[in-house]
C-alpha cells in the first residue's frame, strides 16, 4: 500500500488522522501522518486492518443496497459507525436511499 492510498482510504473511511492513528494504527499522529507523507513505511499490520475495513465495508454497502439492515455489534465502535457513514454518503451520491438507522 502506497503513502496515497493510505491516505485516500482513511479519508474514504470518513476518519480524520487522530482517529485513524487511534483505532487502526495504535499510534501517535505524528506516526499516521508520516505514513501519509511516506517519510516512514507503512506497517504490515495497519495494511491488513485497513484492507479488513475495506472488505467490512464492502458487506454494509451490499446490505443497504439490498434493503436490508445492518445490524451488528460494532455499531458501537467510533470506526465501524465512519464506515457506515462512508456508506451512506456513496448511496447518496448515487441517488440511493440509504438504510437508516433510525
Amino acid at each position: 500500500m502506497t503513502n496515497t492510498e493510505l491516505k485516500a482510504l482513511r479519508r474514504f473511511f470518513f476518519l480524520d488522522v487522530a482517529e485513524a492513528a487511534q483505532f487502526i494504527g495504535d499510534c501517535h499522529i505524528r506516526t499516521w501522518q508520516r505514513w501519509e507523507q511516506g517519510t516512514r513505511s507503512i506497517p504490515e499490520d495497519v495494511i491488513e486492518m485497513i484492507n479488513l475495513l475495506k472488505e467490512d465495508r464492502q458487506e454494509i454497502l451490499a446490505m443497504m443496497q439490498n434493503k436490508g439492515t445492518y445490524e451488528s455489534a460494532k455499531n458501537n465502535n467510533l470506526l465501524y459507525s465512519r464506515l457506515i457513514e462512508s456508506v451512506q454518503a456513496e448511496l447518496l451520491a448515487k441517488n440511493l436511499k440509504p438504510f437508516d438507522k433510525n
